[in-house]
Order: C-alpha cells, then sequence, then structure tokens
C-alpha cells in the first residue's frame, strides 16, 4: 500500500533544493526591488548626499 522512497544517491538532491531555495531569495528580492515606487528609489539614491534637517544650518 505505501511505497517507500529510498534515494540511493541522497546527496545529488541537496545542491538541487540549495540551488531552487537560493534563485527563490534571489527572485523575490528583485521582483520587490521592481515593485519600488519611483519616489522612493530616488530618495534612497540620493540618501548620503541629502542634508538632515537642521544641519546645514548648524554647520553654517
Amino acid at each position: 500500500m505505501f511505497k517507500r522512497i529510498i534515494y540511493d544517491n541522497w546527496t545529488n538532491i541537496v545542491p538541487v533544493i540549495s540551488f531552487w531555495l537560493t534563485f527563490g531569495v534571489f527572485m523575490a528580492i528583485t521582483i520587490r526591488a521592481l515593485c519600488f515606487k519611483k519616489d522612493f528609489v530616488e530618495h534612497m539614491g540620493n540618501l548620503p548626499l541629502e542634508d538632515q534637517p537642521g544641519e546645514s544650518e548648524s554647520k553654517a
């Protein structure tokens, strides 16, 4: 009734599972990055160059 699955060489399965897990993570990150709004992307792109509010007044 129940068949038992026995993998003779189970070490071949581990790299395939690892590859698909890594592929899934990178695809999720890529899709999330593509879904960002343009305003957020511009803000994050200019983040180190933007002055903090009140910072330019204290330096001058």
